[in-house]
């Protein structure tokens, strides 16, 4: 949405990466090679990885 807060970016990211950890088949990057029974409940390392840089963002601001 636009007009929101740097801390409503970081809700939203964090919501985004935690919601990877219930993805059954990855369609892009190294975890598309992964059986989806080993991808269950682990929280894409690139999502984590955003939601934790606005997470420090917003932080700060």
């Amino acid at each position: 949405r636009q007009g929101g807060s740097m801390a409503d970016a970081a809700v939203a990211a964090r919501a985004g990466a935690n919601s990877t950890a219930q993805m059954s088949k990855a369609r892009a990057g190294r975890a598309s090679y992964i059986h989806a029974d080993n991808l269950s409940g682990v929280i894409d390392p690139g999502a984590e990885a955003i939601a934790r840089i606005y997470e420090t963002i917003a932080a700060i601001v």
